[in-house]
């Protein structure tokens, strides 16, 4: 994201409140949002050692956020800082650290179709494959332009192009970030209680690779694609509520490797009563031999499946051991069993959620081909426990334990009978300005 020198932060700030607050009060919202987080880590995202001290740090997300509607037009702008507690000298002379997290225009055609353009969040059904990533302190947005329409039946259609610079010729790419990405999202009530969504998802990522000609290394690269096809369903019947997601990837990875990958989820929520909700649930990540991947290194398909720009943290586990965008891609995929329970009742609200993590394909034992590992990874235990403190501000204590396996410590190193576990305490300010 692009960084701001001092000037420009406070001219902007100037010039949106200055020119929309004089012409256009009544339809102008500024509000904002401080959110620090303390985390204590001590097997987080992977199995510590025995002899490994624990590890804490204190984050902070700042947000500014201005919205502004008319009959035709509607505006956003989000001005994030994110930061570590003790980051940046205390007597330091600048500080370029505020960056765009939402900046879009959104121009309605009729009341039912509209046009939206700039950088902006994308948060669709569960947040399995498109999600605001809202843990994550910096979160995730997407530059595109998006197309709407929202009657019966809503459809969605995105389109981005990312250039990391600008070009007089060619279009080379140098972040590790898709190029060229685009969407259709369709949204629908079948009959009462019961909601269906479709999507198809298409990515291009550029490959770059060597080729030697008269003894020389020459860098080229190309674009690569893959389509993601799939969908979710929801019925809601009376105090239930059962859902079912199916996705299905095809194409080339990143790495120009064919690509054949699949998920499968399903789950049903039990209202009790006003104060209780239980919920059980299954999630299939298709995952990589990896006895095809030693028998044939370099013509192997990558079966693992990526949920792409999903909500990560809100799956497989709060400490994060399976995030299938960051430490679990290209793996052995997963198997997540698990059974939550919810007490919430005034401004208080429990929530304790049991994982049983499994592989969804082989490993290997010790480099024998000819034997592998139990499936079975470990077991998850994720309390929180939040209380809201006004209209606009909270609190939440969490506290995650995981069991790992011999299995686990194989994939991923650390010591399964350490004590693997982690914490936080994260406050929540959301006041409203203006509106």
């Amino acid at each position: 994201m692009k960084k701001f020198t001092s000037f420009k932060k406070i001219l902007v700030l100037t010039m949106f409140v200055g020119v929309l607050g004089n012409h256009a009060f009544a339809q102008f919202s500024l509000s904002g949002e401080i959110r620090p987080r303390m985390e204590y880590l001590h097997g987080y995202s992977t199995l510590t050692d025995k002899d490994s001290d624990p590890a804490g740090f204190a984050s902070q997300r700042t947000r500014i956020n201005f919205n502004y509607s008319n009959e035709r037009i509607r505006m956003g702008v989000s001005l994030q800082d994110v930061f570590i507690w003790g980051s940046q000298p205390q007597l330091f002379s600048t500080s370029n650290t505020l960056s765009l997290h939402q900046a879009w225009g959104q121009y309605y055609l009729t009341p039912s179709l509209s046009l939206k353009l700039g950088r902006q969040e994308l948060s669709y059904d569960d947040e399995r494959i498109f999600g605001a990533s809202n843990w994550d302190q910096q979160g995730r947005s997407h530059d595109l332009a998006l197309l709407s329409y929202n009657g019966m039946l809503r459809i969605d259609i995105g389109a981005a192009f990312n250039q990391d610079q600008k070009h007089l010729n060619g279009a080379y790419y140098s972040l590790n970030n898709y190029k060229m990405m685009q969407f259709v999202w369709l949204n629908t009530d079948i009959v009462d209680n019961l909601n269906l969504s479709l999507l198809f998802l298409n990515n291009a990522y550029q490959h770059n690779y060597q080729i030697v000609e008269n003894g020389q290394n020459h860098d080229k690269h190309k674009d690569v694609y893959n389509q993601t096809l799939g969908g979710r369903i929801v019925y809601t019947p009376g105090d239930f509520n059962f859902h079912a997601s199916a996705y299905y990837t095809m194409g080339k990875d990143m790495d120009d490797r064919e690509l054949s990958a699949f998920y499968v989820g399903l789950g049903a929520d039990y209202q009790i009563s006003n104060d209780w909700i239980l919920g059980l649930g299954w999630e299939h990540l298709s995952g990589t031999d990896q006895k095809e991947m030693m028998q044939n290194p370099k013509g192997y398909v990558n079966r693992s499946f990526n949920p792409f720009y999903g909500t990560s943290h809100k799956f497989n586990g709060f400490m994060d051991y399976f995030n299938t965008n960051g430490n679990w891609s290209n793996s052995v995929g997963l198997n997540d069993l698990f059974l939550s329970a919810q007490y919430s009742t005034g401004s208080f609200e429990v929530n304790l959620t049991g994982h049983a993590f499994l592989t969804a394909a082989s490993v290997v034992k010790n480099g024998n081909i000819n034997e592998t590992m139990e499936p079975y990874l470990g077991t998850e235990l994720d309390l929180t426990i939040a209380y809201k403190l006004s209209r606009t501000s909270n609190v939440v204590l969490g506290y995650s334990q995981m069991f790992g396996s011999e299995t686990l410590q194989t994939l991923k190193g650390g010591d399964k009978s350490a004590c693997n576990n982690w914490a936080y305490l994260m406050f929540t300010f959301k006041p409203v300005f203006l509106k």
